[in-house]
């Protein structure tokens, strides 16, 4: 198994070609590209968005640093159109072309939700025609899109599933019906909606689980923290992997456990981070 991490904090503190030396150097095999933490003005959305993200591939391959998976911004809102006219829609697309070019096989493009007189509210069909309406770039890039468990937060110190159960999200991803669509399972976000990231991971659908975004947390917020911080079981989180026959990377998503730490000590950080990673993938294996 191999361990990557995302570049979202690390990318907006230092830049996409220096974190990834960092990432490099700190012992990761690979990195989760993150679109979310740009706007539309970044190179890495904008109008040249193709020579950059071909500057960049020169950039990981010279490090011998693979992009595993990506995300997309998170710009797209309930309402906006499915066409390159649109420019949420077009920032969707420019990523997930972006991605392609990085060599990514995965990315994530969040559903939208959205709300009506305080109601939050999911509009299946709409969320249908969008991720639909990926399917001519997914396969004209070569990649897929992983749809992912998420959460909304209710007002009151709670919180709401957006496709938030294993069965919501599996019952979603088969109405798409291609096999561009696959599963990402985010383990924060499955303690925010009544499971245990462990059976989460158990109960969906084994073949549809292609990527991961691992963080630790509490069960009482979204933390995105390194794994052995909080509180989650880790050993029974990647016996639940082993069991599933899980055969992707360990992918941190753990933004917030660099957000308030000097510069100077994000390299340690990140050593820290990759043993800890190393770890739970030889927990993996020996389960």
């Amino acid at each position: 198994m191999k361990l990557s991490i995302d570049n979202g904090i690390l990318l907006a503190r230092f830049g996409v070609f220096e974190s990834a030396t960092m990432i490099k150097e700190a012992g990761f095999d690979c990195v989760d590209m993150t679109y979310y933490t740009v706007g539309l003005n970044s190179p890495l959305l904008n109008d040249g968005y193709r020579d950059y993200a071909v500057k960049l591939r020169e950039h990981l391959d010279s490090l011998g640093l693979e992009c595993n998976q990506a995300h997309a911004p998170f710009i797209f809102t309930y309402g906006d159109k499915f066409t390159l006219e649109d420019i949420h829609y077009r920032a969707i697309v420019r990523s997930l072309e972006s991605a392609f070019i990085l060599g990514a096989e995965f990315i994530v493009v969040h559903s939208v939700g959205h709300k009506e007189e305080n109601k939050i509210l999911f509009d299946r069909e709409y969320n249908i025609n969008y991720y639909r309406s990926l399917i001519p770039y997914c396969e004209k890039f070569g990649i897929r899109v992983a749809v992912e468990n998420l959460f909304e937060c209710d007002g009151n110190g709670g919180f709401v599933g957006r496709l938030g159960s294993p069965d919501e999200l599996s019952d979603f991803i088969k109405e798409l019906d291609s096999s561009c669509f696959c599963a990402c399972v985010d383990t924060g976000h499955a303690s925010l909606t009544g499971q245990k990231p462990e059976n989460f991971i158990e109960d969906l659908d084994t073949d549809m689980l292609k990527v991961l975004h691992v963080h630790d947390g509490d069960y009482k917020g979204d933390r995105h923290t390194l794994p052995y911080l909080l509180d989650f079981d880790w050993e029974s989180i990647m016996s639940a992997l082993k069991k599933t026959g899980y055969g992707g990377e360990l992918t941190f998503e753990i933004l917030n456990y660099f957000m308030h730490i000097p510069a100077p000590l994000i390299a340690d950080a990140l050593r820290l981070a990759e043993k800890t990673g190393r770890y739970l993938i030889y927990i993996f294996e020996n389960a």
